[in-house]
Formats: C-alpha cells, structure tokens, sequence
C-alpha cells in the first residue's frame, strides 16, 4: 500500500519528463538548430545535477525526502511552464537547466525512500524501476502524437497537469509514509572529501561508471534519433512509438530481473547491458526503415533497461541510512557527467560526420566501457550496509564479495 502512493508518484514526473524531451528536440530541429546546438541543449539538462547532486543528496539526507520531493516538484513545474509561456530556443535551454536540477530532488527522494521500505531492495527497486520505464513508454507515444496533431504547446501543458499532480500527491501522502528515508535531525558535518572516498571500492565505482554509460545511452537516443528518424522520412508519432518500444522493452526484462540475477549474478549482467547497447546502436546504420529501427529498439531496452535498477540497488547496499542520499548523489553525479559530456563529443562527431556516426561511435564507447568496467562473476545481494565493512582494494576477496555460487 505505501509502496503504491510513490510508484504512482515516480510514475507521473516520470511521463511528464520522458514526454518533453524528445520534443524538445524535434523543436529545436524545426527551428532550424544545428545537430551540435541540439546537442548543448541536451547537456544544459545535465549541467546542474552534475555540480549539485551530491549537494542535493547531503540535502536529502538532511531535511527529508518529503521535502526535496516537494521542493523538485515545483521546481519541474515551473520548468515546464516556461516553454508554454515562450516557445523560443533560449527559454528551451533555462527550462532544461531547472528541470535538471528539479528532477533529481525528487529523482534521490524517490530512490532512498522506495529502497528503504520492508522488504527485499532488489524486488523494490525494480518496481520502482519498471514505473520509471512505464513513463519513458506512455510520456514519448503521448508527447509524439500531441506534437505532431496538436502543437508545442499542448506537449508541454500535458506535462504541467501532471508535474502539478505530482507536486499535490506529495502534500497528501501521509508524512509517516516517509519514514524510511526521514531526515537526520540534525546538520552534519561537512566532509568534502567523504564522498569521493567512496570510490576507492573498486567494484562501486565500476557500477557508478556503467550507470552513466547507459545513461547517457538512452538520452542520446532519445535526442538524436528523432533527428535520424526525421532524415529517413518518419513522422513525429511514429518516432514516438520507436522510443516507446525502448521503454517497453525495459519493462519486459526488468519483469525478470530477479531470475536473472539468480542465474548469472549482477556484475555479468552490468556488463552485457553495456555490450548489448553497443551493437544496438552500432546497428542503427545497417538500415533506414522504420521496422528494423523498431527491432533495434526493443534490443536497446534489453541493453538498457537492468543497469541502472542493478547499479542503483547496489549503491544503496553499500551505504548506511544515514549516508544514502550523499551516495545516490554521487551516482547521479556520474550519470549527469556523462549525460553534460556526451553531447558536446557527439554533437562535434555529428557536425562533423553526421547523424549516423553518432550512433556508431557511440556504440564503440559502450564496447569499450563494457570490456573495462567488466566485473568478476560476484553475488552482491547479501552486502553488508555500509562502506566501512568494505576492504578497498581490487580483489574479489579483498572487497569482501562473496563469490557466485551455482
């Protein structure tokens, strides 16, 4: 039942953020923005969660998750609001950096409370994950078909309605109902270098960097491929419907996450998301129809759709209460990073070699990531919960992983 009120919650930003920023996109490209301007206006989503996510974390472990959720929400309003008000290319780059920063104060008060509920984490955050993945599902299908029969606009009115949704549901969830990720009580003190100390624990931050690397994966599709749908004679809706398969696809494996992790362990997995999306995307140029776009769709959501449930279950199993907000901040530090990067590399390779290089180049990236951040064959659902009960140093044995048993 608790469960409930914020899976629904996840669910509502979810759509309303998924829907908007693919047409974010397509209404730079009609305006006339080159592939590289497209490409500034996705990092400035990315630009302030990256310098303030592990702020936004500390925050979250100290005032509550209630209130950042509560604080994101309006900031998303507002965000959204701005491009109705002015359709103009500058008001699409300030709307992009609020709705940045606003997203990851629900996004961290979210993950800590729904992880932290009775329960097994894995089972919960794959529920948590799987709404997520509903909203990349419904938010581009509705977005698409909005945008291309109704207008701008209208795209983003529908994301107000349900942002302002969000915002009331916060107020009327029962304040009990967050408990398991309530604030401190008190500021601590501020260690400026606790948080990257973390990242001596080898296997963490091989995690950290495979959640950014399918982060930033799945936003590069999202912002490019309407523009390489758009160059092989597709509709708006119809490259709805190819982004909506990526989502519906994710949903379908993360179904069975929980078996899979049972029969081949968390670190092989992370790294065949990665090695699966990078021949997913490499196989974007073998063909320009929009059926075989929609197969390599459903393959890319199977890369995509376990890494970031698997990185973020382990990220809270090895923190303590008390420090799992600074924990999901550093994560979402490095999936910020990748996502504020990835777009001045690409948007260059694609000014430079066009849309198409984009995706192969990517995919090569993914290859590469996979082969260096491969984990040894490790069980770590029974993790002890916190930093401390680690060794850091590069061994299986050393971490105190336990090995995977069959």
């Amino acid at each position: 039942m608790v469960l409930s009120y914020f899976l629904i919650i996840q669910t509502l930003y979810s759509i309303a953020v998924q829907g908007t920023r693919p047409i974010v996109s397509l209404f730079a490209d009609s305006q006339g923005a080159s592939v590289a301007v497209i490409g500034f206006l996705l990092s400035a989503y990315a630009f302030f969660p990256m310098l303030l996510a592990v702020k936004a974390g500390k925050w979250l472990d100290v005032y509550g998750a209630r209130h950042m959720c509560l604080l994101g929400s309006l900031g998303m309003l507002l965000s959204v609001f701005i491009p109705i008000m002015l359709p103009v290319l500058a008001a699409l780059f300030f709307s992009q950096l609020l709705m940045g920063f606003s997203q990851i104060c629900c996004l961290v008060s979210l993950q800590k409370t729904v992880g932290n509920l009775p329960g097994n984490r894995d089972n919960l955050i794959a529920m948590f994950s799987l709404t997520g993945s509903m909203g990349e599902l419904i938010g581009p299908l509705a977005s698409g078909f909005g945008y291309e029969y109704i207008g701008f606009r209208f795209t983003f009115a529908m994301a107000a309605v349900l942002v302002g949704l969000v915002f009331l549901s916060c107020l009327l969830v029962p304040k009990e109902f967050w408990k398991s990720a309530a604030a401190s009580g008190m500021k601590k003190s501020e260690d400026k270098t606790s948080s990257w100390k973390m990242l001596k624990h080898v296997n963490l931050r091989k995690a950290l960097i495979i959640s950014g690397l399918v982060l930033y994966s799945k936003d590069l599709f999202v912002a490019y491929f309407p523009v390489l749908g758009t160059e092989a004679g597709m509709n708006a809706s119809s490259i709805g419907i190819i982004l909506s398969l990526v989502a519906a696809s994710s949903i379908g494996v993360r179904l069975i996450q929980f078996r899979l992790l049972q029969i081949f362990g968390r670190g092989e997995i992370l790294t065949a998301t990665l090695v699966i999306s990078g021949l997913s995307f490499m196989s974007l140029n073998l063909s320009s129809w929009p059926v075989i776009f929609g197969l390599i769709a459903v393959f890319l959501g199977i890369g995509l759709g376990l890494g970031q449930p698997l990185s973020l279950t382990y990220a809270m199993n090895v923190s303590p209460l008390d420090k799992q907000g600074e924990v999901l901040g550093l994560r979402l530090t490095f999936n910020r990073s990748s996502q504020f990067v990835s777009p001045f590399f690409f948007g260059t390779v694609g000014r430079v070699a066009g849309v198409s290089a984009i995706f192969l180049v990517s995919g090569i990236v993914l290859l590469l990531g996979a082969y260096f951040t491969r984990m040894r064959q490790v069980e770590m659902e029974t993790l002890p919960g916190s930093m401390s009960d680690f060794p850091l140093s590069s061994s299986e044995e050393e971490d105190g992983l336990t090995k995977k048993t069959n």
